[in-house]
This record gives structure tokens, sequence and C-alpha cells, in this order.
């Protein structure tokens, strides 16, 4: 126990001791490599400190300790008490439940085979309700990835595992991103119009190629300086607007999105690790696999299937699922949005396969229609189908009635 310890025996009060030791050195004088040395040792003494603490935070925190004097929560009580602020108290406080409740991720902490980070991301990944099942049937393959990954590259390995999880729990982190979808344009006093919202990963990717292409960087030698890159994106906004509204097309032109995914994704196969899983759409990350198989259905995306890290299966191509004579043809057979109750115009619509391309529909007329982009995401990611009638009409099949139908 606590009250046992002699205070000449406290591993933390002859810690507290030795801090001051070390903070009466000398340094001016130090050659570079001493203070290299020195900068090395502190980081990772203050690295298995953070260790510890963050055990004994996921111990405290089981036995509510924090409640003894009326807190709320573990993060508050430390918040109060602690030089910390709330978002580090959050995070230790999650750190430190991971240690409690997988016995593996605290034997990795102790042994120094990985970081305080390492398990903070793996408390992020984990903080979805619904991953916390699979985190534990699956921690052992995560600290195995984080062992060998900077913390850095984990984090896109457990973001790609979260997008697995989420694969396999009906794509519902990908429909919540889209359900927080916004766009929020508030004139302020002196007149400057402030923006902020959120995208999904796969409208956030088509914006920024877009904003990109349409205001590339400016020359060195610009008369007024080159813009900056949130300059560049706010210009191209302004010009992509102004050019829908004037009907135009000053700034069209074949830009395509890469996304490259494996082969085992694909067809539902989850991959040996994260750390080697590729379902990736350029300039934003991992994705999940229906997202991946409704970019199937756009003309604006290159999609490159992998066999492994090195093997290409299949290069696709960016209009593979439509000519532009067939376009022509859905728009005046379908006029827009064939999704009950909808009919947004043509214009807005992408083109999607009845029964998917990766279950062998082939491109033809019969099998191709017309749907906007929020319904084309309810019909892969939401798990909505659309089936034709023997009289050409499309019915809308709920997916409470076609559960795991999309699934290849």
């Amino acid at each position: 126990m606590f009250e046992t310890i002699k205070p000449e025996t406290d591993p933390v009060a002859a810690i507290k001791t030795q801090i001051e030791i070390l903070a009466g050195e000398d340094r001016d004088h130090w050659p570079a490599s001493a203070l290299s040395d020195r900068l090395v040792e502190m980081v990772e003494t203050l690295e298995r400190l953070a260790a510890e603490a963050t055990r004994l935070a996921g111990r405290w925190d089981r036995q509510q300790a924090w409640a003894i004097d009326g807190s709320l929560s573990g993060s508050g009580w430390l918040t109060r008490k602690t030089p910390i602020g709330k978002t580090k108290a959050r995070r230790l406080v999650a750190a430190g439940r991971m240690t409690v409740d997988h016995p593996v991720v605290e034997e990795a902490l102790v042994a120094g085979d990985v970081t305080v980070d390492h398990v903070e991301v793996l408390a992020r990944v984990a903080a979805v309700n619904h991953r916390a099942e699979l985190v534990g049937e699956h921690v052992d393959v995560l600290v195995d990835s984080a062992v060998g990954l900077s913390v850095d590259d984990f984090s896109v390995a457990a973001n790609t595992w979260a997008l697995l999880a989420d694969d396999q729990a009906t794509d519902r982190s990908f429909m919540e991103q889209h359900r927080r979808r916004g766009l929020y344009l508030a004139p302020t006093f002196d007149g400057v119009v402030a923006v902020d919202g959120s995208l999904d990963p796969v409208g956030g990717a088509t914006v920024i190629t877009a904003l990109d292409h349409a205001a590339p960087p400016d020359p060195a030698d610009t008369p007024d300086g080159p813009r900056s890159l949130a300059q560049r994106r706010a210009d191209a906004l302004v010009e992509l607007a102004e050019t829908y509204l004037s009907g135009t097309d000053r700034t069209a032109a074949s830009v395509t999105v890469n996304a490259v995914v494996d082969v085992a994704r694909l067809t539902g196969n989850p991959p040996d690790g994260p750390g080697t899983a590729r379902c990736d759409v350029d300039r934003v990350g991992p994705v999940g696999r229906v997202s991946m198989e409704r970019l199937g259905c756009g003309a604006e995306f290159t999609r490159v299937v992998m066999d492994g890290p090195s093997v290409v299966l299949d290069l696709g191509r960016s209009r593979r699922l439509a000519t532009p004579g067939q376009r022509q043809a859905l728009t005046v057979r379908d006029r827009g949005c064939v999704f009950e109750g909808c009919g947004r115009p043509a214009r807005w619509c992408d083109i999607h396969h009845l029964t998917s391309w990766l279950r062998g529909g082939l491109t033809n007329l019969d099998d191709l229609v017309l749907v906007c982009r929020r319904h084309h995401v309810l019909c892969h990611e939401g798990g909505w189908r659309l089936q034709r009638q023997p009289d050409g009409t499309i019915e809308t099949i709920p997916p409470r009635l076609t559960p795991m139908a999309r699934a290849p």
C-alpha cells in the first residue's frame, strides 16, 4: 500500500529530488552532442514516466477514485487537481482504460514496445461504441502492428482497422460521417463571410481535388506575390460558384481522384494486418470497402486494384461504366434520380449499377440508372437496393428487406 512506503524509498519522491538536481545543471557551455544526448535521455525518461502514469490512471479510473470528492468524471478531476487541460486529461483516462481492459496493451507499454502515444491512438479508434467488442477480438493484431510502426504510421493503420471494423458494422461510421456533413456560411460584422463545415471522406477528396485543380500554385514572380494554399482554395470556390451560376465551363477539365484498393478488400476478405491493408482515396486516406465500391460507379475516380503491396491487377478506367452516349441516353430515359420520391435533375446525378460491377453487373442501359449522390450513398453504404421491374419501373427496397445484400 502507498501508506507503507517510506519517504526515502518512495520512487516518486526520488524522481522529484533528481528533477531538482537536473534543473540545476548549467548547460550553457555544453557541446551540441552533450545537449542532444541529454535531450534524448530526458524524452525517453519522460515517456517511461508517462507510461506509468497511464497505467495508474487506468486503475484509478476503474475504482472511480475521482468520485471521492464529488467529481463526476476522471477527466474533470484531473483538470482541477493537475496542471493539464481537458483534452489531455481525457486522453490520459482513455489510454489508462485501454491498459486495464486489455492486458496485452499494458504488457507492451511496460516493455517499451509501444509508447503512450500508440495507446492513445488505439483508445481513440476504439472509442466508437460499435468497435469496442471488435477491439477485444483484434487487440493482439493491433498491438503487433504498433510495435513495428511509428506513431504516425500506426495512426494510419489504426484508422484502416477502424474502417475494417466499420465494414463489419454495416458501415455505420461512414453513414455517420455523411449525416454530419454540412456547410455553414455566416456573414460577419465587417462583411466577411466565414465558412465552416465538414464533408465525408469521399466528398472531401472530390472537393479538395477540384479546388486545387481550379487554382494551381502561382508562379514565384506573380506581381502581388504567390497566394497561400488557403487563398487559392478560397478563390477556386468562388470561381466554381461563378462558373455554375453563369452556365459557362471555364474550369472544366479531365481531372481524376485516384483510389487504391486490395482485391481482398473488394471481395470482403479482411487482410492479415491493418498495416498492410489498402483501401485508400488519394489525399484523404482509408475509406470503407462499400465506399470504394460506390466509387466504381463514378467517372471522376480512377481505381487501382492491388494484389498485395506490389502487384497491380486492374488499373480501372476513369469512364469505365458509361460512355458519353450512354449518359445522354440515361438522361433522356430517367430524367433524374430514380430513387423513389427524389427526382433531382440528371445533371446532379451519378450513374449507378443495379447489379454491382464487382458482382458481375454489366455496363448496359438496362443495368444502369441515374441517382443523386445522397441516394447513391444510401444504395452502397446505407444498404438500400434498386431493382428494375418487368415494366421498366424502378423499385426502391429498404435495407431491412435485404440484409447484407450489398456484400460481394
